[in-house]
């Protein structure tokens, strides 16, 4: 096909990428927190002067190139905290969607070497629902990388890789020390979140990182980490729990007893701007402490919330405080 013909189908099947991102952000998004994660995840679509750039590169390189061998028309972009999540992320779209190929570029690498760390991997919907019989055809990209790989990715990309932008030995070698230092710290991120998990106190950072998973998986929402913190800080003098272990093992099993009714809950209330607990990590905390320590909870919530909150959460769990 001409490049003009390409250009032409191009037309057409853009408007079903764009049709297809939105289904795919929000898929994306469900998947996330129904797993207890809460990646970032960035859409593209390509812009016309970039496709036909693209395209009029590869085909000077290689005659062969079709439109088909484009498969990063529409692109996908999840970005985690942690390197840890990245195998747990690649799992959830190899069972998701039907992959065609995956190009690891963490692997690429020798050990004294910096450089682009990502995954990616082409994909197409699974035939699984009649509304995406339409976009059967429809190849795109997703790429999944950390925090600070996406840093040096979005950086890199404008000043070192291009070749219209020749850099200097001296701006090579500041680009590699800026490399390691990301890789560095993206390990530390994932040390210290694994040291907080790993913690042998109750703190407000230990209780928050270990409810987190729970509550994306059952309110599916972002929440104010601030706040949290400060709720936290006046809740953890109300509970009467000792040890990590006690602690981990009487919120396993309050949640999964109350699950449905929590994500009854959830689903109901979670729309109520009037109270902003409800839409907080501490929320599963304090109905935990309505079930548990009723009379502690209400004689000491004015030292820190308005009572009207206490009355709403009490009420939304069944027992009126």
């Amino acid at each position: 096909m001409s490049l003009k013909e390409d250009l032409d189908r191009w037309e057409n099947e853009k408007k079903l990428y764009r049709e297809l991102e939105s289904i795919i952000h929000s898929f994306l998004k469900d998947l996330s927190y129904s797993n207890g994660l809460a990646f970032k995840i960035e859409t593209r679509l390509k812009e016309d002067y970039s496709f036909y750039k693209k395209m009029n590169l590869k085909r000077n390189e290689n005659k062969d190139y079709s439109y088909n061998d484009m498969t990063d028309k529409f692109g996908v972009r999840i970005i985690c905290r942690y390197k840890e999540e990245i195998p747990l992320i690649c799992e959830l779209i190899d069972k998701n969607f039907d992959v065609k190929k995956t190009e690891d570029f963490y692997e690429k690498h020798a050990f004294y070497e910096q450089g682009y760390k990502s995954i990616h991997k082409d994909v197409k919907l699974k035939e699984t629902k009649k509304e995406f019989e339409k976009f059967k055809n429809l190849i795109f990209e997703i790429q999944i990388r950390t925090l600070c790989d996406n840093v040096w990715a979005d950086i890199y990309h404008d000043i070192g890789y291009k070749p219209a932008n020749v850099t200097s030995e001296p701006i090579k070698r500041e680009l590699h020390c800026l490399g390691g230092l990301l890789e560095v710290a993206d390990s530390c991120f994932s040390r210290v979140n694994q040291n907080i998990l790993n913690s042998d106190e109750i703190s407000s950072e230990f209780v928050l990182n270990y409810l987190l998973p729970y509550f994306y998986q059952l309110f599916k929402t972002s929440y104010d980490a601030n706040y949290s913190k400060t709720n936290l800080d006046f809740l953890l003098t109300l509970i009467d729990i000792h040890t990590v272990k006690e602690f981990k093992q009487e919120i396993d099993d309050f949640i999964h007893k109350n699950r449905k009714k929590i994500e009854f809950i959830s689903n109901e209330r979670r729309g109520e701007i009037s109270n902003p607990l409800i839409t907080q990590p501490e929320v599963l905390l304090i109905f935990y402490l309505i079930e548990f320590d009723r009379a502690g909870l209400r004689d000491r919530w004015g030292d820190h919330f308005n009572y009207k909150y206490l009355e709403d959460l009490s009420t939304w769990w069944g027992d009126s405080i």
